[in-house]
């Protein structure tokens, strides 16, 4: 199942960033300014980084 894009929203002078977690989850953070929650959530949207291989000795 894929990520959900995170939703930036605001409400009563709170910007809120919600996004669907693979679990099923909502994830909320909650931001002072519109450009806080929209850098969180450009970060948030990232793909995690596969591990990388362990070196063999």
């Amino acid at each position: 199942m894929a990520q959900a894009l995170p939703v930036v929203t605001k409400e009563e002078n709170i910007w809120v960033l919600r996004l669907q977690k693979q679990n099923g989850k909502i994830q909320e953070y909650r931001c002072a300014t519109e450009n806080q929650a929209r850098q969180l959530a450009l970060l948030l949207a990232r793909p995690e980084p596969e591990a990388a291989p362990a070196p063999q000795v």
